[in-house]
């Protein structure tokens, strides 16, 4: 007789036990997204940013930028990118026969995507022909994201000129042309065998975009600003200018200076 009512109790027993299991699995599995969640805002929150707009810009966008306090913070500081109209405003760093390490790190050498630097291949004087740009493609609109504004014929020649502030130099750029293009090696051309071989370089870089303006004499060096696009597979935005004088016409340059480069790729 007792072993007939253990029995309906026992089960009883197992039978919460069991639930009670279950309800647990269940409440900790809805747990498991919010801790994640909380974890992917915290390491976008504590993500360092390069300094933005920190300096003064007067009438004539000329500057006196701390390049000593930069410096001190990050050696490979070489200059700084701005241009009006948008978010653009970074100090560019460079590591020489290297880029990759600002693909992934910024000024604090912290992992992150917050970099503008300038290809390691490139020189970190601007002497090269072909002096290339990267920043990222950012969702919330910082670095190189509005580089791809340009492929608009409007906002292109709405903003024509860039500034590229260094410690002995500050470079005024006037935009050539841009489009987007596949990650092609060529578009990281830094080396070329003389100058006709450069400017014929120039114009198939440039020759899709419809609305480029290549000045009647030509240039002689040029700048690559290059960032993700999203028009296809491996796609890339490709921003190009060229050096203004003190007249407004394209710079002209000693051709002992002009580094022609070698393939170090």
């Amino acid at each position: 007789m007792k072993k007939k009512i253990l029995l309906p109790i026992l089960a009883f027993a197992i039978l919460l036990t069991a639930i009670a299991v279950i309800f647990s699995n269940i409440k900790n599995k809805n747990k498991e997204p919010e801790t994640t969640l909380e974890t992917t805002t915290t390491q976008e929150e504590t993500t360092t940013e390069p300094p933005t707009k920190a300096y003064e810009t007067d009438e004539n966008y000329t500057r006196k930028i701390d390049f000593d306090s930069l410096k001190a913070t990050n050696p490979d500081v070489i200059a700084w990118v701005y241009i009006p109209g948008t978010v653009i405003d970074y100090p560019i760093l460079w590591k020489e026969y290297d880029i990759e390490y600002y693909l992934h790190h910024d000024i604090n050498h912290q992992e992150s995507y917050y970099s503008v630097y300038m290809d390691g291949y490139s020189n970190s004087d601007f002497s090269t022909l072909n002096n290339i740009i990267y920043g990222h493609h950012m969702k919330d609109g910082k670095m190189f994201t509005d580089i791809t504004k340009f492929k608009k014929e409007d906002f292109f020649k709405e903003h024509r000129m860039i500034y590229i502030y260094t410690p002995n130099k500050t470079y005024r750029l006037k935009t050539i042309a841009a489009l987007y293009t596949d990650s092609a090696p060529e578009r990281r051309q830094t080396y070329f065998d003389d100058m006709d071989y450069f400017h014929n370089y120039v114009d198939r870089m440039t020759e899709k975009c419809t609305f480029r303006e290549i000045p009647e004499k030509g240039v002689n060096k040029i700048w690559s600003f290059i960032t993700c696009s999203y028009e296809g597979d491996d796609t890339r935005t490709v921003l190009y200018a060229y050096e203004l004088d003190d007249n407004d016409e394209p710079a002209q340059y000693d051709l002992s200076t002009i580094d022609f480069g070698e393939d170090h790729r």
